[in-house]
């Protein structure tokens, strides 16, 4: 083909060629600029902390899989059986009848564990998700794209938690003792063990930097049943303090930088670091509806009144001691809750709280809505026992 102006002259097949090229540049030029940055990354990772460096390099791995085809959300198969769905970070940790699946932001298979999910349980916490089950002495903890450690004791794992750091710690059955608590490093090396004789352990949760583990344990004197709140530094033996509830069955711990919180079936109380109380709230036995508590310490307790018809909510932030309370004149089927915001799910329209209680965002599902996730922004919900996203 001749230039009018006398200038080169390209033939038909050398065009198509140069125009190919030029495609294919354009294809490739996002890709290569992405690996280009994680090569750069990868020279900063080692100067970062261990679960920060964890939690970017779980971010690389899941590049690839945004340059093929995904199966978006609603994620959901004829087969499927949902037991449980959590948030790994921000991504999907959906308890299946055949194991365990870690899902991307589009629906891709990060990881998969084969676990047998008939008493799976699971505790996740900033990037990270500890997994065991009542009926087992193994436990698993995760990141969202691989298994960064295997733990296998010598009793049952009763319940567990995972710090900010990606320490994490486990109570379990013993062989001489009622409960054995252990405390392991992100690494995954033995860093604080305490046996307790008697008592049963009910909850416990460690610290932001994982030197410390609030515990609840569950003892009985004259034939009554009370609390047991102990705080231990992981670095020794001696407790910091420790503090007996009377008359109340202590369920859940959150331990923030400031204070800790028990909740009990009756009554929650705020604890100082050296286990005065700060705060302290009753409510009727058998009345607790649900209780969280977030990756900054963060804390929400939920409970009926009224026979039912309406639920009282106590938000306790991580860096006071003051509370904030309302009441929602229904009853939510599912709830959740996540830094200074609360969902609150009832048939298919999920409402996002502030901790007074004003609506701050809402969204009218497809179907009536069995459980809510709170992403950084927007939700998870599980549907008719299919995952979806909003």
């Amino acid at each position: 083909m001749a230039d009018s102006k006398g200038g080169k002259t390209l033939s038909l097949k050398e065009e198509l060629s140069k125009r190919s090229r030029s495609k294919l540049l354009k294809r490739i030029r996002i890709p290569v600029a992405i690996l280009l940055v994680a090569a750069v990354a990868g020279s900063i990772l080692f100067a970062l902390g261990d679960t920060r460096r964890s939690n970017i390099a779980d971010s690389f791995r899941a590049i690839p899989i945004t340059f093929g085809g995904s199966p978006g959300y609603p994620y959901g198969e004829d087969d499927l059986s949902l037991s449980k769905v959590m948030l790994v970070g921000d991504k999907p940790l959906l308890v299946t009848d055949s194991g365990v699946r870690v899902l991307s932001q589009n629906a891709d298979e990060l990881q998969f564990i084969p676990i047998d999910r008939s008493n799976t349980k699971a505790y996740s916490f900033n990037g990270r998700a500890l997994l065991y089950s009542n009926t087992s002495d193994k436990a698993y903890l995760i990141s969202r794209t691989k298994v960064l450690n295997t733990f296998e004791e010598d009793g049952t794992v009763i319940t567990a938690a995972v710090g900010k750091d990606g320490s994490c710690a486990l109570s379990c059955t013993g062989d001489k003792v009622q409960s054995v608590v252990k405390v392991y490093s992100p690494e995954g090396s033995l860093r604080f063990r305490w046996d307790c004789s008697r008592d049963y352990v009910s909850s416990l949760s460690l610290s932001g930097n994982g030197r410390k583990v609030f515990i609840s344990a569950i003892s009985s004197e004259n034939a009554r049943l009370f609390s047991r709140l102990i705080l231990f530094k992981t670095s020794g033996s001696e407790s910091e303090f420790e503090v007996a509830l009377k008359g109340t069955t202590v369920l859940k711990t959150v331990a923030s930088s400031s204070h800790y919180v028990a909740v009990g079936d009756n009554k929650t109380v705020i604890l100082s670091s050296k286990g005065e109380t700060l705060y302290e709230t009753e409510y009727p036995a058998d009345s607790l509806y649900a209780a969280f508590g977030d990756s900054k310490g963060n804390c929400l307790v939920c409970y009926k009144q009224f026979g039912g018809s309406k639920l009282s909510f106590i938000y306790i932030p991580a860096h006071s001691k003051t509370p904030s309370e309302f009441t929602l004149d229904y009853l939510p089927a599912c709830l959740d809750m996540r830094g200074r915001r609360i969902a609150a799910a009832l048939d298919n329209t999920v409402k996002v709280l502030s901790p007074h209680g004003d609506v701050k965002e809402e969204y009218e599902c497809d179907n009536k809505v069995g459980t809510v996730l709170l992403q950084s922004e927007g939700i998870f919900t599980l549907e008719n026992g299919s995952v979806c996203k909003y």
